[in-house]
């Protein structure tokens, strides 16, 4: 089976076309609006009471005692999903049905001492609907012991694995609904890390072992053991952050749960059944490598990840599998993503106007799950989004998306509108 390389003129000859388009269009747009990001620098956000959505109950529920800061994680995110498709879709997929989405209802609590070693800890738990539960309403999420020692972090417990800027980036604040490289990485993991700067505040380092046998019930043998790291920098920066170049590098060694690997993801959706998926297969172990880069001009952002996977599979032809996006955004009403230089992220927008900030967003994803006896699929998805960030709290968003699938010998399309109502706290 070809590889990406060789698939994309081929299998999407539209793909060369966008990037050149995207970087070009990138690069006039932010010289256009040059003044405008100056003009941002020196201003600062409405207040919480200004926005025509305003934010709601401001700093009453933070706790800033004599030994403790204790802050509530409060979120809820609703979906409505259209679906257009063709009759290939339907024969690959199924039918994807219009539908409402709780897509998130999170209730948490982030906690800080005030000693001389500050730790953290961080909770969140997940309503889960009616479709997606068995017998638990809720789901454990987050549960993070956090322990300094000088300027090095020692997380334990449930968290995020430190690998691919798609995953590491807060969902609610990303330019984009949904991510597209799942089928690379999970969403939380049992373990513990170790973080930390390098070079001042330009670089960051990261490195995890993870194991879940204390939530799946199974053996710890039969769980698998991932080991991850990844390391960022800026090459370049401005004093307040909103103009940047970002690089990182990201490693995964991915073991078998009882011998077998299986990938799958969606269609940047959460309501659509797996369009990719390798099925159960066995395996050794995967490794994983991911390459990221953000170029941020005040309100301008290209961000670029593209993930290979390599799986010891002998039984499988020891496929290689990968992933790949290309995402511009613009807010057009001036504001920039300033850069978190302790997480090595892009941060969320603040809304600098009253009638709060408007952001454009362009993005081509490319997905390969198909190589030597394994055919997962391959799809290609190109996405249209406007947001409106009514406030620091409040986000509205509706995103177009045309999506190619490749599998089972058949090219199948599919169309999708989502609308997206946030607020969290």
């Amino acid at each position: 089976m070809p590889k990406v390389a060789c698939r994309l003129p081929s299998r999407c000859p539209c793909a060369r076309v966008l990037v050149v388009c995207v970087l070009s269009l990138t690069f006039d747009v932010a010289h256009a609006l040059e003044e405008a990001a100056s003009d941002q620098a020196e201003a600062s956000p409405a207040s919480a009471s200004d926005y025509i959505f305003p934010d709601l109950m401001g700093e009453t529920l933070v706790h800033d005692g004599e030994r403790f800061w204790i802050r509530p994680i409060i979120a809820i995110l609703t979906d409505y999903t259209f679906f257009r498709q063709d009759d290939a879709s339907l024969a690959q997929v199924g039918e994807q049905e219009d539908t409402f989405d709780l897509r998130a209802a999170r209730l948490g609590v982030a906690l800080r001492s005030k000693r001389e070693r500050a730790w953290e800890v961080f909770f969140a738990a997940d309503f889960l609907e009616k479709r997606t539960r068995d017998e638990d309403v809720f789901q454990l999420y987050d549960l993070k012991l956090r322990i300094p020692f000088g300027a090095v972090k020692l997380d334990i417990g449930k968290q995020k694995q430190p690998f691919a800027l798609e995953m590491l980036g807060l969902s609610l604040l990303n330019s984009q609904p949904e991510r597209i490289l799942s089928p690379f990485f999970v969403t939380r993991s049992i373990g513990v890390q170790l973080s930390g700067p390098l070079a001042g505040d330009r670089m960051t380092w990261a490195v995890g072992w993870f194991n879940d046998w204390l939530e799946t019930g199974a053996s710890f043998s039969d769980n698998a053991d991932d080991y991850v790291g990844r390391i960022t920098g800026l090459a370049l920066a401005s004093p307040d952050d909103t103009e940047y170049l970002h690089f990182g590098l990201g490693s995964r060694r991915v073991g078998p749960d009882a011998g077998i690997i299986r990938m799958s993801g969606r269609p940047e959706s959460n309501v659509t059944d797996k369009y990719l998926d390798t099925g159960e297969f066995a395996a050794d172990f995967a490794s994983e490598l991911a390459f990221e880069a953000i170029w941020n001009r005040g309100p301008v952002a290209v961000t670029a990840e593209h993930i290979v996977a390599k799986v010891q599979a002998p039984d499988s032809g020891n496929p290689h599998f990968s992933g790949t996006y290309l995402m511009l955004s613009w807010t057009v009403t001036g504001e920039s993503r300033r850069y978190n230089r302790a997480t090595g992220t892009a941060n969320g927008i603040i809304p600098l106007h009253q009638q709060g900030a408007v952001e454009l967003v362009l993005r081509y994803s490319h997905v390969d799950l198909q190589d030597a006896a394994i055919d997962g699929g391959v799809l290609d998805k190109f996405l249209f989004g406007v947001n409106w960030w009514a406030s620091r709290q409040w986000k509205l968003g509706v995103s177009y998306g045309d999506a190619n699938l490749d599998r089972d010998d058949i090219r199948g399309n599919t169309r999708m509108l989502l609308c997206r109502l946030q607020w969290f706290y």
